[in-house]
């Protein structure tokens, strides 16, 4: 098969994805998973031409927290584990910057556990992996990066972050703790937290040192939403 005929095939596979599989066409009022967009557009409503960061992105439309804002003239950087996930983006957003990498405290490389190109439960925690994965796990080594290193690489060298989203499948804790909040502070920040007993867990002290506050707990109560507290 020529390179042509693999390419239109590949086109038409993304073009099937985000406009019949996820209804591209067809205007929603959320696009999250339980209304998370709708909260933070409506905390931040006196922003214009917002700028996020979405760690852990999975889908441009699909239970996505920031495709509302995109639509609403916001711009950001997307990251994620998935390649397929970043052509995807690229292919809908291509006036965010996308990238394919893994966030860690550390910059290096990593190993990240997969069954599917594209799904919500890759991670870079083989126990997470094997708790939710059924059937076999792939592996693959990838590159991981700072937050601070990403915002640093593509030029946003001292910016506030108007919202921050985090969803890495387990590896919350270190994607949050890699960014500098003297310098990007975010506004809000979205996040998951698995912990029974979110007040006690490692990523909401985190937050309440750094004085944020929770405004909003979604039903399952794993996606959890913070307001910087000036007060």
């Amino acid at each position: 098969m020529s390179k042509y005929i693999k390419e239109f095939f590949y086109k038409l596979k993304l073009f099937h994805n985000i406009y019949i599989k996820h209804k591209y066409l067809i205007k929603k009022k959320s696009y999250s998973m339980e209304g998370e967009d709708l909260i933070i557009l409506n905390t931040l409503k006196e922003v214009k031409n917002g700028f996020y960061v979405d760690a852990g992105c999975y889908h441009p439309l699909h239970l996505n927290n920031t495709y509302l804002l995109y639509k609403k003239g916001w711009r950001g950087i997307n990251i994620d584990l998935s390649k397929y996930s970043i052509e995807l983006f690229n292919y809908i957003r291509p006036d965010d910057i996308n990238i394919n990498s893994a966030v860690s405290e550390n910059d290096g490389k990593t190993t990240f556990y997969y069954q599917k190109k594209l799904s919500q439960l890759t991670t870079t925690k083989k126990d997470i992996s094997i708790k939710r994965m059924q059937g076999k796990i792939k592996e693959k080594e990838i590159t991981a990066l700072s937050l601070n290193t990403i915002l640093k690489k593509n030029g946003f060298k001292e910016i506030k972050i108007d919202f921050l989203n985090i969803d890495v499948e387990g590896a919350d804790y270190e994607a949050i703790s890699s960014l500098n909040f003297n310098v990007y502070k975010p506004r809000v920040i979205c996040i998951e937290i698995t912990d029974i007993d979110t007040s006690n867990s490692k990523i909401f002290n985190f937050l309440k040192n750094l004085n944020y506050k929770k405004i909003w707990s979604s039903k399952s109560n794993i996606s959890h939403i913070f307001l910087e507290d000036n007060n």
